[in-house]
């Protein structure tokens, strides 16, 4: 459900590229870099408190993935990366709608300063089960067979371009770095 509203906001921004474009395609990337500063540890408890730079502080325990823990020391500073990137293209059906999700983690290695990477992929194709085109309202149907219906916006210039049958299809990807880098 939770994709399918996420379809729905960015099926609108998807239908307004040019009207030479045979069907919509939009893709949109944004990345996030912050440090904090490490203020304590509990050793014992595996935890953290960080100061960020607004001066904000947060406490994070740590699991045993994050290896290396014991050369985390106070005054330690901590990089942070966030990327998100989403794909969606309107495009002919190939198939039933389907829902994918790939993942990978990687830890830095024995002995080095702490690290860990996280990547997520998540690839999802609704079906375009009706068009009511003078209200503007696109009907979609989930990879669990939950129906949506999506309002797009007086912007959009191409909306004829879409046909019922075809699907919708979104990837959603998000990658975190987190690095003890001073």
């Amino acid at each position: 459900m939770t994709c399918l509203i996420g379809i729905s906001t960015l099926l609108v921004s998807a239908c307004s590229q040019t009207e030479n474009m045979a069907k919509p395609v939009v893709a949109a990337t944004d990345t996030i870099q912050t440090q904090a500063t490490v203020i304590a540890i509990n050793r014992p408890e595996r935890e953290v408190v960080l100061r960020g730079q607004d001066g904000t502080t947060m406490g994070y325990a740590l699991d045993e993935r994050v290896r290396n823990f014991d050369q985390i020391e106070v005054g330690d500073v901590v990089t942070a990366q966030y990327y998100e990137s989403i794909a969606i293209a309107v495009e002919p059906a190939t198939g039933k709608p389907t829902i994918k999700d790939t993942s990978s983690d990687q830890r830095a290695p024995l002995g080095d300063k702490p690290e860990a990477n996280n990547l997520r992929i998540r690839e999802l194709t609704a079906m375009v089960e009706d068009i009511d085109y003078s209200n503007r309202l696109v009907t979609l149907r989930g990879p669990s067979g939950q129906i949506r219906k999506v309002k797009v916006g007086p912007d959009v210039t191409n909306l004829e371009a879409v046909r019922r049958g075809d699907q919708v299809r979104v990837r959603h990807t998000e990658a975190i770095a987190v690095a003890v880098t001073e």
